[in-house]
């Protein structure tokens, strides 16, 4: 019974995830749109990516962001489009392109840094350090436990 119980607990989580999930999205979109910034979310997950990790060959920001590098693609071709980022051959495997940010797509980083840290402090609101912390202990284990 304890059992049947803790799956009904564990699928409502998930439930909840996916629901926070969507609603990050849909804030980002919104705070792009009011900011007039001519980004996607998924243009903006690639430049966090860069914005942290520095240059990298596309597969490696595919992996990263969980898209596949075909649909990677057209994302990259779109920030290369707004000047954002550059790709350059790989010295070690031609075969590979190295994607860069320039000046303008480091200048972004800022604006939407700020963008990003109004999203964390909505999503804190009402909680305690103590409620986030178990939180994001809780969702690490359960991560954890899908990789072993």
């Amino acid at each position: 019974m304890k059992q049947r119980s803790q799956i009904k607990e564990a699928k409502e989580l998930v439930n909840n995830v996916q629901s926070l999930r969507a609603g990050m999205r849909n804030y980002i979109r919104r705070k792009l749109k009011e900011s007039n910034l001519d980004l996607t979310y998924e243009m903006l997950q690639v430049l966090a990516v860069l914005w942290s990790r520095g240059d990298l060959n596309q597969q490696e920001i595919a992996d990263t962001i969980s898209k596949n590098k075909a649909s990677l693609t057209s994302l990259l071709d779109n920030l290369a489009k707004r000047k954002l980022i550059v790709r350059s051959e790989d010295p070690s495997d031609r075969r590979n392109k190295i994607i860069s940010l320039t000046k303008m797509g480091r200048n972004h980083e800022k604006e939407l840094d700020a963008l990003m840290n109004g999203l964390y402090e909505t999503l804190q609101t009402g909680l305690s350090k103590a409620d986030i912390t178990n939180a994001s202990s809780v969702l690490k284990h359960m991560g954890e436990n899908l990789w072993k």
